[in-house]
């Protein structure tokens, strides 16, 4: 992808600090009702597919991940559920395989059904906070939090050493669930070790999420 959406070099990788204090000053424009109101896109028909951006099916459950647990509306571009490539928005605007099945990644297609079910049944997730814990160079850690329940999500793009927390709100909701179950992506449950933190695991790419 040389002229992403128009700019010489491509798509930049940058770290997950740059990404945030890029997030954070987009946010710092708007109202936070603006925010959690507004589209949240991984692409369009006017850019490349997710999958061609960050290059396999773990990266861009991790991609997923996020759009479905971030505030604001997530938006999926149909054929994204399925894995489809497209290095430019003339390559993205291919018509829908619904006649073949067979040629469905069907890895992706349930990632994205299970992403966004979990919104639709998690109230933090459709209507809470947002409090950022972590960031590294390949990770993102963040709470969305609200009365019905807390929630940690744990976003990474590659292997990394295990993330250390203090001070998580263990057991300050209302939901249903055991504290630290964890509900997306089969990590172990969390628990507080005896001086009060809590190690993430340092597996990637991953995407995780634990009830708290």
């Amino acid at each position: 992808m040389p002229n992403f959406l128009g700019t010489p070099g491509g798509v930049r990788r940058r770290d997950a600090r740059a990404v945030l204090a890029t997030m954070d000053s987009f946010r710092s424009l708007i109202s936070w009702r603006s925010y959690t109101h507004s589209w949240q896109l991984l692409g369009s028909h006017d850019s490349a597919r997710i999958r061609t951006v960050v290059g396999d099916a773990a990266r861009q459950e991790v991609a997923a991940g996020l759009l479905a647990t971030m505030p604001g509306t997530p938006v999926v571009f149909a054929g994204d559920e399925l894995g489809l490539t497209g290095g430019n928005g003339e390559g993205s605007r291919t018509p829908m395989p619904w006649h073949r099945p067979q040629s469905w990644d069907a890895g992706t297609f349930a990632a994205y059904r299970a992403l966004l079910a979990l919104r639709r049944d998690t109230p933090a997730l459709r209507h809470g906070g947002l409090r950022w814990v972590h960031a590294d160079a390949d990770t993102l850690v963040f709470l969305r939090e609200a009365t019905a329940g807390t929630v940690l999500v744990l976003a990474r793009r590659a292997a990394g050493p295990p993330v250390r927390l203090t001070g998580l709100p263990y057991g300050g909701s209302a939901a249903s669930r055991p504290a630290g179950e964890n509900v997306y992506g089969g990590a172990p449950a969390l628990h507080p070790s005896a001086d009060g933190s809590t190690t993430l695991p340092g597996d990637g790419p991953t995407f995780q999420l634990w009830h708290l």
